[in-house]
């Protein structure tokens, strides 16, 4: 009896974290048969721990709830088409656009209007008509190649995500204007398209993103509602930001969270099987096998050596001004360009690699920009602290 419920626990952790790593878990996969197996279960922890909905369908299984402020910073990314490209880190993905972001919500709309099937031509015309009846009014020009990129964008995501299917025609098709044989049909699948929108009364209200992510109607106006409130964001911070940084919370938050953290960090180690590592600073969730990380670091890829090096900087000075931080990056193509083939010589290639490596430490929380371009250390940098380094030199046979 002992052993059956042990095997419970496990499945749930596996689900539940199949349920945070990704925007659906299909019918197809394994793990749906888990998270049905424990639909009821899984569906009382979301909503009580996360302050997530369990939605299971036919087709698919999606756990949604307000995103954190860090989650939206996170860009959308798109699948590559190829092998090769799918195999590269999530992270490496081209990015959805803020003009592919617009068509796309056009486009949800467009759909949500329309039948099960569609080709391109005719929801082109429909995303035009749900542009011209926005208000404010969107433009919306397909005769221009880059619109009808950004538009053919947002298509693969939803590929991707399963919401659509591409049932014939050629995936090039996307970003043509013109009708022709091989005019790429689409099957929309219809309770997949549903479950993106958490709250769709709200989001047919909302005037602003700020009004999207607004969930202050969630919670009862009482000192009780307000704490629940607390406790599920830092649950889902703790969860699914790189972590939990006691000096990023207001005073209230953090007394709340001083009071509860226990309790709050046993809750996401139970839900995910993951260990919580508590430190002065805060607290973070250590996935050693990567399953919920949507930037892995540190890698062999370039740029984030060039980081993960500029960590040890930033542990010893705390701040680098621009100009040092430039100066760092020249050393570093210096001591290691060949590996990198980069040349120390080329200020455009250390600039492009500073930056890069910058954008990558501040999207980790492992630093912070500071005014006039200097940059900061974070506490989680201290993990990073004196990386060993070691180089290999391939020699042909």
């Amino acid at each position: 009896m002992t052993l059956r419920h042990e095997d419970d626990g496990d499945e749930r952790r596996t689900a539940t974290r199949a349920l945070l790593a990704a925007p659906f878990v299909d019918a197809h996969d394994p793990v749906y048969a888990l998270i049905r197996r424990h639909e009821r279960e899984l569906a009382r922890a979301f909503q009580t721990t996360f302050g997530y909905q369990l939605e299971i369908g036919s087709t698919a299984a999606r756990a949604s709830g307000p995103p954190t402020a860090a989650g939206l910073r996170r860009p959308l990314r798109i699948r590559p088409q190829s092998a090769s490209g799918r195999r590269r880190p999530v992270d490496a993905w081209p990015a959805l656009s803020d003009r592919g972001c617009v068509l796309l919500l056009l486009t949800l709309a467009a759909l949500e209007r329309g039948t099960s099937q569609t080709v391109i031509a005719e929801l082109s015309r429909a995303v035009e008509l749900a542009a011209a009846g926005a208000d404010p009014v969107i433009a919306v020009d397909f005769l221009a190649r880059a619109e009808r990129v950004a538009f053919a964008d947002g298509l693969d995501l939803l590929c991707a995500w399963g919401v659509l299917r591409h049932t014939a025609g050629t995936h090039e098709s996307y970003a043509r204007r013109e009708q022709d044989e091989s005019e790429a049909l689409l099957t929309v699948d219809r309770r997949r398209l549903a479950m993106l929108l958490r709250d769709p009364v709200t989001a047919l209200q909302a005037t602003s993103i700020a009004d999207l992510a607004d969930d202050s109607g969630r919670y009862s106006p009482t000192p009780e509602g307000e704490n629940r409130a607390r406790a599920e964001e830092l649950v889902r911070r703790l969860a699914e930001d790189p972590a939990l940084v006691l000096d990023d919370l207001d005073a209230e938050t953090r007394t709340y969270f001083l009071g509860q953290r226990a309790r709050i960090e046993d809750a996401v180690a139970t839900a995910t099987g993951d260990v919580v590592e508590r430190r002065a600073e805060g607290s973070a969730l250590v996935v050693e096998d990567r399953a919920l990380t949507d930037i892995a670091f540190p890698t062999n890829a370039t740029v984030k050596q060039v980081a993960l090096l500029l960590c040890d900087v930033l542990t010893t000075s705390v701040v680098l001004s621009a100009e040092a931080l430039l100066d760092a990056v020249h050393e570093l193509v210096r001591r290691h360009g060949e590996h990198w083939d980069r040349d120390p010589a080329d200020p455009v290639q250390v600039r492009a690699l500073a930056e890069a490596a910058t954008a990558l430490l501040i999207d980790c929380d492992l630093a912070s920009r500071e005014p006039h371009g200097a940059l900061r250390a974070r506490p989680l940098i201290g993990r990073f602290r004196s990386p060993t380094v070691t180089t290999t030199t391939l020699r042909a046979a």
